[in-house]
């Protein structure tokens, strides 16, 4: 799960030490990824299809920290683009080791916008709607658009595992925060909600990762059922790629014994998650 259900507050806590329990130290004084990966000796590269909000927000400030940063052409740019500006800009610049970020549009309003009219797979006689708040024929539109912006970003994420397959590389694929569609009430998009902060969270390793890191393969198969917050992302990141620095916590390690399956997870400042 997330910790907020929008993209700017979960950037603030989503891409360095920043989380609920520090969350009086500003998000601007936290050491965060794209510097400490760069202290270990890594190339670090940022390609985004979101511009940021505003000048002087996380999404702006935090992707600077990165060597390299690269935005597409328009914030409706299709997804793929994304591929490109990777093959262009950066493949010829990557290095011995290197930290890569896709920032994806994904599933983002207006639904219809963010797939092609090739991957409409999905239409509202597709969708059960068993549970759901919906109203009229519009309502189930906007579902079968929002299932079929995940049917496309699913083929995204397939083309980027393809970039790797023959390398040494961990992918991990994790949504900022989710939408809530008509599941807690009769409306949809960005809600301080369980449906509207419960993500998913997928860990991609290629086949010669799995033989040079059998142990840490073990690590993440062990983890699968842990409950996480995603603002405990670089506790569990750089550990798991060998990186370890004074600020990490062992108990905030998804794939260390160690990780406290206990810890209260409070979303959006004050809720609590009740898993349901």
């Amino acid at each position: 799960m997330s910790a907020f259900s929008n993209t700017e507050a979960n950037f603030q806590v989503l891409l360095n030490y920043s989380d609920t329990e520090n969350a009086k130290i500003p998000w601007y004084r936290q050491k965060d990824l794209g510097g400490v990966f760069k202290l270990a000796g890594y190339q670090t590269f940022w390609l985004d299809n979101q511009y940021p909000a505003r000048s002087s927000s996380a999404t702006e400030l935090l992707p600077r920290r990165f060597g390299v940063v690269l935005w597409t052409s328009s914030f409706n740019t299709d997804d793929m683009s994304l591929l490109d500006l990777f093959n262009t800009k950066v493949h010829p610049k990557l290095d011995a080791k290197n930290l890569i970020v896709f920032h994806l549009m994904g599933s983002h309003l207006l639904y219809k916008d963010r797939f092609p009219l090739s991957f409409a797979k999905f239409t509202p006689k597709d969708i059960p709607y068993q549970g759901l708040h919906v109203q009229n024929d519009k309502d189930k539109q906007i579902i079968a658009d929002y299932v079929n912006s995940l049917y496309y970003t699913d083929h995204v994420l397939g083309e980027i595992f393809k970039l790797f397959q023959d390398k040494d590389a961990i992918i991990v694929y994790l949504s900022d925060h989710a939408q809530d569609i008509f599941e807690s009430s009769n409306t949809y998009g960005h809600k301080c909600s369980n449906f509207g902060v419960e993500i998913p969270f997928v860990i991609y390793v290629t086949d010669t990762f799995k033989q040079k890191h059998p142990d840490k393969v073990k690590a993440i198969a062990e983890a699968i059922n842990k409950p996480f917050m995603s603002d405990d992302l670089i506790h569990s990141l750089l550990p798991i790629v060998g990186i370890h620095t004074k600020d990490n916590l062992e108990s905030k390690n998804l794939f260390s014994p160690q990780f406290d399956i206990k810890r209260k997870r409070i979303y959006c400042g004050d809720q609590i998650y009740k898993h349901n």
